[in-house]
C-alpha cells in the first residue's frame, strides 16, 4: 500500500470537497433569494437583494465554520470529547483495556509513530474511529463493544483500519470536513432556533396588534425558509461525506490486511457488525459519521448518502471465502491466527514491543515513570559524568531515573526511540507547568556535555515535536512545494549526512551518495549535487524543516532516495537509523520497524 500516493489522493479529494462545498452555498443563496423575493414582494431579478442574501448567507457559513474548527483546533482530543469519549489511561488495570493499549501499541510500533491517545465510547455496538490533523494529535477511539464482542485478531483489524486513516492522511481531511459542513448546515439550525422562538413568544395585551401578530408571523415565516432551505445544506452534507467516506473504507480495510496479514480478522469484524450493530446513540454522532469504522447512523434510504459501503462487500474484496454469518452470535476468531514469519508489519511491532525491558514499558505508562525513563534514556554511559547530570534532576525523579538506567541495559537506538513512542500519552497527562519543567531538564541533559550528539537530538525532536502539539498548540507546516528542484540542495544535505554515518573511507560514503542521487531519478538531473564531507546538526535541522513543507509525491521520493543511500552496503547502523527516524518523522513519513529493529 503506497501511503504516499494515499496522502496526494487525499488531498485531490480536497479540491472535490471544495466544489460540492461551494454548489452547496450556491444552493442555498439561490433557494433563500427566491424565498426573500416571494416574501417581500420583490422581482427575482432585483439585485440589490441577491447581493444582500449572498453576503448574508457567506457570513452565516463563514461563522458556522468558524465556530466548529476553532471546537476542533485541539485535534484528535476534541473529536472523542465530543463524541462522549472515556480517556483510557495508559496505567489502566482493566483487562479489556488493557487489551486495547496493547493491540494500539504494537501498532504503533509497527507503523513508527507515537502511541495515540485512546478513548471508550460508552456503546454497545461495534464501531470505532481515529480523528486529528495527524500523527502528533491523533486519538483513536473505540466503543464498549469492540472491547467485549471482538477477539484479540479481530480488534487488531480494527485497529489497523484505523491506523491507515491516521498514515494516509485521512483524518486531516475528515476533521476539515466537520468545520465545513457546519457551515452549510448552520442555516437549517438557526431556522429551528427561530421557529422556537416564534412558537414561545406571546405578544403582550399592550402589543397585541397587527404589529405584534406581524413580529410573530415575520419569525415563522423566516424559520420555516431557513429551516426548508437549510436542507440543501443538509442534502449536499451526506453527499459531500458520502463521496469522501466509501472508496476510503475499502482503502483502510486493504491496509489493515497488509498490517495484519490477517484478512480474517477484520472480516470477522466486519462480520460481528452484521450480527450486531455499529450505531451509535450519541446525538453529535451524525456530525462524524464520516469518521467511523462502521455505519454509525441508521441504514440510509438512498444508497447515495451512505457513508459506508455494504458490510458483504467490504468482506468480500478482503477475505472472498469469509461467510457472512447470519448468526446473532457468530463464533470468535482464535486469538491467533497462523501467520508466515516476517510477512507481518504488526510482528515486527510485536517482537520489537516484547523486546523492551519490563520495568522501562511499565515505567512508559505512569505520569512520572514516563518523566523519569526519558531522563534515564538521555544519561551518559560514564559513571562520573552521570553522577553529575543525575544532580542536577528534580529529587522527585532521580531515583527512579538511577534505577531505570540500571534495569534496562545497553539499548539499541529502535528501542530506545520505541520507549519514547511509548511513553507519549503518559507525558501528555503533565500539567502544563510540569511540562516546562520536563522540556527544561530534557535540554538541560542534551546540552550538558557542551555538545548536541545524534541521538539526543533525534530524541529531542521527536519529543518536543509530538508534545508541543498538546501544550503549545503546535501544527504542522503547510505544503509549500509542489517541484522537488527548489529542494534539492536540502536533499543533498540529507544523503550526504546519511552516507557519511556509515562510511568506512571517501569511496564508500561516496558510493552512498550516488545511490542516493540515482533514486532521485531524473528530477535532480539539470542540478549538480556534491556530497558534504561534514554536515553539522544546525544545518540538518534547517534542511529537515524545510522539507517537511513538500508535497507527500516528493516526501516520498526523498524517503526513497534515502534508503537508496543507507542499503548501498547493505547494512544500517544506529547512527543511520537515528537520521531516518528524525526525517521521517519531521517530513510526517513514519518508517516502520522492519528498517532497524535491533
Amino acid at each position: 500500500m503506497d501511503f504516499f500516493e494515499k496522502q496526494e489522493n487525499a488531498r485531490r479529494r480536497t479540491h472535490w470537497l471544495v466544489v460540492y462545498f461551494a454548489l452547496a452555498v450556491l444552493g442555498i443563496i439561490l433557494a433563500l433569494h427566491v424565498g426573500f423575493s416571494f416574501l417581500l414582494g420583490e422581482p427575482v431579478n432585483d439585485p440589490a437583494l441577491f447581493l444582500i442574501t449572498a453576503l448574508g448567507v457567506l457570513i452565516s457559513v463563514a461563522i458556522g465554520s468558524l465556530v466548529k474548527i476553532i471546537q476542533l483546533s485541539k485535534g484528535g482530543k476534541a473529536v472523542a470529547e465530543l463524541l462522549g469519549g472515556i480517556p483510557v489511561s495508559p496505567a489502566t488495570t482493566d483487562p479489556a483495556e488493557r487489551r486495547l493499549r496493547n493491540v494500539v501499541e504494537e501498532m504503533s510500533l509497527a507503523s513508527g509513530v507515537p502511541v495515540p491517545a485512546l478513548y471508550i465510547l460508552d456503546e454497545p455496538g461495534i464501531n470505532a474511529f481515529a480523528a486529528g490533523y495527524g500523527p502528533t494529535d491523533a486519538a483513536i477511539g473505540v466503543t464498549r463493544g469492540c472491547l467485549g464482542l471482538l477477539s484479540r485478531d479481530e480488534l487488531q483489524g480494527v485497529i489497523g483500519h484505523e491506523f491507515s486513516h491516521i498514515l494516509n492522511g485521512d483524518m486531516r481531511l475528515n476533521i476539515r470536513l466537520m468545520g465545513l459542513l457546519n457551515g452549510i448546515l448552520f442555516l437549517a439550525v438557526l431556522g429551528g432556533i427561530l421557529l422556537r422562538v416564534a412558537a414561545s413568544t406571546r405578544p403582550s395585551r399592550q402589543s397585541r396588534d397587527k404589529n405584534g401578530n406581524s413580529i410573530v408571523a415575520v419569525l415563522f415565516a423566516a424559520g420555516i425558509l431557513f429551516y426548508i432551505v437549510g436542507w440543501i445544506g443538509v442534502f449536499f452534507a451526506k453527499l459531500i461525506k458520502a463521496a469522501v467516506s466509501r472508496e476510503r473504507e475499502f482503502l483502510a480495510d486493504a491496509s489493515a490486511v497488509q498490517y495484519t496479514r490477517n484478512p480474517d480478522g477484520i472480516a470477522g469484524a466486519l462480520a460481528k457488525i452484521g450480527a450486531h450493530s455499529s450505531q451509535l446513540a450519541h446525538p453529535r454522532a451524525q456530525e462524524a459519521s464520516h469518521m467511523f469504522f462502521g455505519n454509525g447512523l441508521a441504514d440510509s434510504w438512498l444508497q447515495l448518502f451512505a457513508t459506508h459501503p455494504p458490510l458483504d462487500e467490504r468482506i468480500r474484496r478482503i477475505s472472498p471465502g469469509f461467510e457472512l454469518s447470519n448468526k446473532k452470535n457468530p463464533p470468535p476468531l482464535p486469538s491467533t491466527s497462523p501467520v508466515a514469519p516476517g510477512t507481518s508489519r504488526l510482528a515486527a511491532g510485536a517482537s520489537l514491543l516484547s523486546a523492551l525491558p519490563a520495568a522501562s514499558i511499565d515505567a512508559s505508562h505512569e505520569l512520572l515513570g514516563s518523566c523519569a525513563l526519558v531522563f534515564s534514556l538521555l544519561l551518559p554511559k560514564e559513571k562520573e559524568a552521570r553522577s553529575r547530570e543525575l544532580e542536577t534532576i528534580d529529587p522527585a525523579f532521580r531515583e527512579a531515573t538511577k534505577d531505570l538506567f540500571k534495569r534496562s541495559g545497553p539499548l539499541s537506538s529502535a528501542r530506545k526511540i520505541a520507549l519514547v513512542d511509548l511513553a507519549i500519552p503518559a507525558l501528555r497527562q503533565l500539567s502544563p507547568p510540569q511540562y516546562a519543567a520536563f522540556r527544561s531538564t530534557v535540554q538541560h541533559l542534551v546540552e550538558a556535555d557542551g555538545q548536541i550528539h545524534l541521538f539526543e537530538y533525534t530524541l529531542q525532536k521527536l519529543l518536543f515535536r509530538h508534545l508541543d502539539t498538546t501544550f503549545k498548540n503546535a501544527r504542522s507546516p503547510r505544503v509549500q512545494f509542489r517541484s522537488i528542484t527548489p529542494l534539492l540542495p536540502e536533499i543533498g544535505l540529507l544523503l550526504s549526512a546519511i552516507s557519511n554515518a556509515d562510511a568506512e573511507d571517501l569511496e564508500a560514503g561516496e558510493a552512498a551518495f550516488q545511490e542516493g542521487l540515482r533514486a532521485l531519478g531524473t528530477q535532480a538531473a539539470g542540478f549538480p549535487l556534491d556530497r558534504h564531507s561534514t554536515v553539522n546538526l544546525a544545518d540538518f535541522d534547517k534542511a529537515l524543516d524545510h522539507l517537511a513543507t513538500a508535497s507527500p509525491a516528493i516526501k516520498k521520493t526523498i524517503l526513497t532516495a534515502c534508503g537508496a543511500a543507507v542499503m548501498a552496503d547493505g547494512s544500517l547502523n544506529d547512527a543511520q537509523f537515528e537520521l531516518l527516524r528524525a526525517a521521517a518523522d519531521t517530513i510526517d513519513c513514519p518508517i516502520p520497524p522492519f528498517v532497524k529493529t535491533e
